[in-house]
């Protein structure tokens, strides 16, 4: 199962007990999921989800203030999904105006693209209506994995909200910035996306719409990422140490071997000698490892300055061979 979906379900299992807060969620479950339907005349409304528990949250509002029972009807998809379609058997224009949807005006009823002020008027009718987009169409590439084996986790962290119209997207944005959760908006292929990137702000929102598990489950996650990305990081740089280590002892043997072929390593003054046998007999130990096993005090730059004089020498013999 999919993070979005995990979220949207515990989302789904909040119950909501104020009327405001019910009309507000199941207006913003239409604007975001639903469709009128025209069919011989009759006017209805039509939900799509890949929850079947988003009809056991709507249709107790439903029944409560209209009378009427929603009914449910499963699909499986071609690409192994099922989705389901929630059909409203009500007049939907008189539905519809009392959410917000429509208006009656003096061309008849037309649609109203953005957020009706009357239905977010209080702090708990705001939260409730972010619930109902974020049940309609949010969606998520956030992979939370089995860290059991060695499967690397190349998921960013993305959530995003395919709305009808770009009016509708503005308003969300200016109500999720209400809460201090900024998101931005762009198109793709035809869709208006509002969509939200940073790990901090993801778990605000998630929070906000009460998908506390999924915020922990986000968390651990995070923390896993982080602490995986710090051991590359040292792994990386502990290689690298390694391969800076191993040219350079590689180009000190070499130019030790070219002295003792050509002058011999005892024509060398008595640090540069000892410090050629030193290494002679520990190739791969780094220069701090050296300096202690020299006959008298030295450090660490001493040692490299001493190899500096030892490079020289070889690649002045060589010169000269030339």
């Amino acid at each position: 199962m999919s993070f979005a979906k995990d979220a949207k379900l515990e989302v789904i299992k909040t119950k909501i007990d104020a009327d405001c807060c019910s009309m507000a969620f199941l207006s913003a479950v239409i604007k975001s999921a639903g469709q009128l339907d025209i069919s011989n005349g009759k006017k209805s409304i039509v939900i799509f989800t890949e929850l079947k528990e988003l009809f056991g949250a709507i249709c107790p509002i439903i029944e409560q203030y209209y009378g009427e029972r929603p009914s449910l009807v499963t699909e499986d998809m071609p690409n192994k999904t099922t989705r389901y379609t929630i059909y409203i058997p009500l007049d939907a224009e008189e539905l519809l105006t009392d959410l917000g949807v429509m208006n009656l005006g003096a061309d008849g009823y037309e649609f109203v693209d953005g957020i009706p002020e009357f239905l977010i008027k209080q702090e708990c009718c705001k939260i409730s209506y972010i619930k109902g987009i974020f049940v309609g169409c949010a969606t998520s590439n956030i992979v939370i994995k089995n860290y059991d084996n060695n499967t690397k986790n190349s998921s960013g962290y993305h959530f995003e909200f395919i709305l009808a119209n770009e009016v509708l997207a503005q308003d969300f944005i200016k109500l999720l910035a209400h809460f201090s959760i900024p998101a931005k908006w762009t198109t793709r292929k035809n869709n208006i996306l509002v969509y939200i990137k940073e790990y901090q702000v993801i778990c605000d929102i998630l929070a906000l719409v009460g998908a506390s598990k999924c915020v922990m489950k986000l968390q651990n996650e995070a923390t896993i990422r982080e602490v995986r990305n710090t051991v590359n990081r040292q792994n990386n740089c502990f290689n690298a140490n390694l391969s800076k280590t191993l040219s350079a002892s590689v180009r000190q043997l070499d130019a030790i071997n070219y002295i003792n072929k050509t002058i011999g390593i005892s024509s060398l003054d008595a640090p540069l000698a000892e410090l050629c046998l030193i290494r002679l007999a520990n190739p791969d130990e780094p220069l701090e490892n050296l300096t202690k096993l020299y006959s008298t005090p030295v450090t660490k730059s001493g040692i490299n300055h001493r190899f500096q004089k030892i490079e020289k020498i070889a690649k002045e013999l060589k010169e000269k061979k030339r």
